[in-house]
C-alpha cells in the first residue's frame, strides 16, 4: 500500500470537502436564490459524471503520475476562479470543472492503489482508501472558520491543500498501470435486471449528493455561522466513515436485501423524528447528522454489492460502472429538487423527501424479497465499494476484489 498516495487522496479531498462547502455559503452570502444555488451546486456532479464516462482513456495514454497532475493543477486554477468571479451563474461552469477534476483525480489513484496491490491485501488498501476520503473531506469542513468567508483567503487554503496533493504524487517512484478495457451492459437492461441496485444507488446519490450541496446552503438560510455549519458538516461525513464496517461486514452474513431494508427502514424513522428535534447547530443536531450520514453513506456499497451478487462475474466490471452513474444522476436531482421542495415544505424538505424517497425504496426491497430469492452466501465472492473505472484502468484484473464493509459478488445470474 502506498501511503504516499492515500496522503495526497486526503489532502485534495481535505481541500475540495472546503470548497464545496464555501462554494454553497457563499452562493447564500451573495444573495444567489435557493434554486438557483441548488442548479449551480448541482453542476459539480454533471462534471463528475462526465468525467468518469470520458477521462479513462486519458489517464491510460499520459500515465497516472501525469494525469493526476494535470487533474490537480484544473482543479487548484478553477478553486482559485472563485476568488475572482462574483457568486452567480458563471459559478455553474467552474463546479462543473471541479467535478470533472475530482472524476479524474480519484479514477488515478483507484487504479494506481489496485495496480500495485495484490489480491491478499487488496481489501485492506481500499477499506485504507475509503478512510483517506472521509477524513479528507470531513478535516475540509472543519477548515471552514479559519479564515474570513468573504475574501480570497478560503478559496487559497482549499487550493493550498489541493497542490500538496500534486507535489506528492509527483514525487513518488510507484510504476504506472496501463489501460484495460472492459465490456459494457447497457444501462437499461441493468436496471430491468436488478432493480434495487439501480434504484439504491439512485437513492444513494440523492440522499448523499443532497447533504452536499442542500444542507450548507439550508443551515447558512437558518442563522448558522461558519463553525456551525463546518461541525454539521463534518458531523454527517464522519457517521458515513463509521457506518461502513458494521452495515458492511452485516451484509456479508445474511441476505444483502435484509440490510438494505434495515438501513432504509432507521432512515425513514430518522427523518420523521429529527425535524421534532429542532436541534440544528447543537449536539443533538450533530447527533442527528451522524446518524443520518453512518445510514447515508452506507446505501451505495451495499447497492453495488447487491448489484455483483447478481449480475455474474461476466458482466460485473459495467454492471458496476452503470450503478456508479445511477448514483451520479441522483447526486444531479437532489440539489435541483431539494431547493424547490423546500420553498413549498419549509425548512425541514430535506428530510421529508429523503424520507419518503427512503420509504419507496424499502418497499420495494419488501416487493423483490417476495419474489426473488437471495443469493446463497457460497456464491459470493470479493468486490469493492469503489468507482467501477478502476477495473477499467487496472491490466490483467481477473477476479472483482473486497474491502471490508463493501459485501461480495457472485457468480449468480438473473434479479
Amino acid at each position: 500500500m502506498s501511503l504516499t498516495l492515500l496522503l495526497a487522496t486526503a489532502l485534495a479531498l481535505m481541500g475540495t470537502g472546503l470548497l464545496s462547502t464555501l462554494v454553497a455559503v457563499r452562493l447564500v452570502d451573495g444573495g444567489v436564490s435557493d434554486a438557483a444555488s441548488g442548479v449551480i451546486l448541482a453542476c459539480y456532479f454533471v462534471g463528475l459524471t462526465i468525467g468518469t464516462l470520458v477521462l479513462a482513456p486519458t489517464i491510460g495514454r499520459v500515465g497516472n503520475a501525469r494525469a493526476f497532475t494535470a487533474f490537480t493543477a484544473l482543479n487548484v486554477s478553477v478553486c482559485l476562479a472563485h476568488g475572482f468571479i462574483e457568486p452567480g451563474a458563471t459559478w455553474a461552469l467552474l463546479r462543473g470543472l471541479t467535478g470533472f477534476s475530482m472524476a479524474g483525480l480519484l479514477m488515478t489513484v483507484e487504479s494506481w492503489l489496485n495496480a500495485e496491490t495484490g489480491t491478499a491485501q487488496r481489501g485492506r488498501v481500499m477499506a485504507a482508501y475509503l478512510i483517506a476520503l472521509y477524513v479528507g473531506t470531513g478535516l475540509g469542513q472543519l477548515l471552514l472558520p479559519v479564515w474570513p468567508e468573504t475574501g480570497l483567503e478560503a478559496f487559497a487554503i482549499a487550493a493550498l491543500a489541493i497542490s500538496l496533493a500534486a507535489i506528492l504524487v509527483s514525487l513518488t517512484r510507484m510504476p504506472q498501470p496501463s489501460l484495460h478495457e472492459a465490456s459494457r451492459l447497457p444501462f437499461q437492461e441493468l436496471a430491468r435486471e436488478v432493480p434495487l441496485g439501480w434504484a439504491g444507488a439512485w437513492l444513494s446519490g440523492f440522499v448523499v449528493g443532497g447533504i452536499y450541496a442542500s444542507v450548507p446552503v439550508t443551515a447558512r438560510a437558518s442563522g448558522l455561522g461558519a463553525p456551525e455549519i463546518a461541525a454539521l458538516m463534518a458531523a454527517f461525513i464522519g457517521g458515513g466513515l463509521a457506518g461502513q464496517w458494521p452495515f458492511g461486514n452485516l451484509s456479508d452474513r445474511m441476505d444483502r436485501r435484509r440490510v438494505l431494508l434495515l438501513v432504509t427502514t432507521l432512515l425513514v424513522a430518522l427523518c420523521f423524528v429529527l425535524p421534532m428535534l429542532n436541534g440544528s447547530g447543537t449536539p443533538v443536531g450533530w447527533a442527528g447528522a451522524f446518524a443520518f450520514g453512518a445510514l447515508a453513506f452506507a446505501l451505495y456499497p451495499l447497492a453495488v454489492a447487491h448489484t455483483l451478487d447478481r449480475v455474474g462475474s461476466d458482466r460485473s466490471l459495467p454492471a458496476a460502472a452503470q450503478t456508479l452513474l445511477a448514483s451520479s444522476i441522483g447526486s444531479i436531482v437532489a440539489p435541483i429538487v431539494l431547493p424547490f421542495a423546500s420553498s413549498a415544505l419549509g425548512s425541514d424538505a430535506f428530510y421529508g423527501v429523503n424520507g419518503s424517497l427512503a420509504a419507496v425504496f424499502a418497499g420495494l426491497v419488501l416487493w423483490r424479497m417476495a419474489r426473488v430469492e437471495g443469493v446463497p452466501q457460497e456464491e459470493y465472492k470479493p468486490v469493492p465499494t469503489t468507482t467501477a473505472v478502476v477495473y477499467e484502468l487496472h491490466p490483467g484484473i481477473e477476479e472483482p476484489p473486497h474491502p471490508p464493509g463493501s459485501g461480495r459478488s457472485g457468480a449468480a445470474a438473473g434479479a
